[in-house]
């Protein structure tokens, strides 16, 4: 993911989630630039079809949504921000094949974990991928997720 290609996520991001959960480009850009190299996008030849933006972070607890991300001394975890795929996408195997990235990124990493929150529509998506519920040391922080969002983590093996 370049940053020339914020207008077409957030176009994607709208589709995805509606405008309940839209962040701006500024703040979706420094998440890239935390960790470049875990910020992908899926076209196809009718244009960007899903992202994914996933970034280190200590892991306690989710990084504030809407808001550029504070410095940390250190990342035993990795986070995955946002996934998403337009809705004539679904089914293809798009989402599957960024998480896969993501993935392969944190293990690369030696991360301990992978967290993310899931909106309450997707709870049951990640736990078929490995995540399980935990409770976040900061719980002021998912109030801006929505209600029945929920912290989840998947232990990687090292």
């Amino acid at each position: 993911m370049t940053a020339d290609d914020l207008p077409a996520v957030l176009a994607v991001q709208r589709l995805a989630h509606g405008d309940a959960y839209q962040e701006a480009a500024e703040v979706l850009d420094a998440k890239r630039q935390r960790s470049p190299a875990a910020c992908w996008v899926a076209c196809d030849a009718e244009g960007m079809v899903g992202y994914v933006f996933a970034h280190d972070w200590p892991g306690e607890a989710p990084p504030p949504l809407h808001a550029a991300l504070p410095a940390v001394e250190s990342s035993a975890c990795g986070f995955l921000h946002d996934l998403a795929v337009v809705p004539r996408a679904h089914g293809c195997g798009v989402g599957g094949a960024l998480f896969s990235a993501v993935q392969q990124w944190s293990l690369a990493a030696d991360h301990e974990a992978l967290n993310l929150v899931s909106l309450a529509s997707a709870a049951t998506y990640w736990q078929r991928a490995g995540f399980v519920p935990v409770l976040p040391i900061e719980q002021s922080v998912m109030a801006a997720y929505g209600d029945g969002a929920c912290f989840m983590r998947l232990t990687l093996g090292r």
